[in-house]
């Protein structure tokens, strides 16, 4: 089962992690250099619940944002177990 928020859609994020090096200007310096791209994967925060789904109990994988909405009761045909 894949990393996937089955609510919002949500899913791991491919962003760049970028090294610098220097003294910023506002601190005096010359500014920062950077010295190095590489990537790293920003993982979704899911959760497993049991949520009741047209009648019938299923686990299944939610954000914690789709969390609080369906607590709120803002998700319609879901509700939490």
């Amino acid at each position: 089962m894949s990393r996937i928020c089955t609510v919002t859609g949500k899913k791991n994020k491919v962003v760049n992690s970028v090294t610098r090096r220097g003294k910023a200007r506002a601190a005096g310096g010359v500014g920062r250099k950077v010295t190095g791209v590489s990537k790293r994967v920003q993982k979704v925060n899911l959760q497993k619940k049991r949520v009741v789904v047209g009648g019938e109990v299923q686990v299944v994988r939610l954000s914690v944002k789709a969390l609080r909405s369906l607590s709120a009761g803002k998700i319609k045909g879901m509700a939490l177990v």
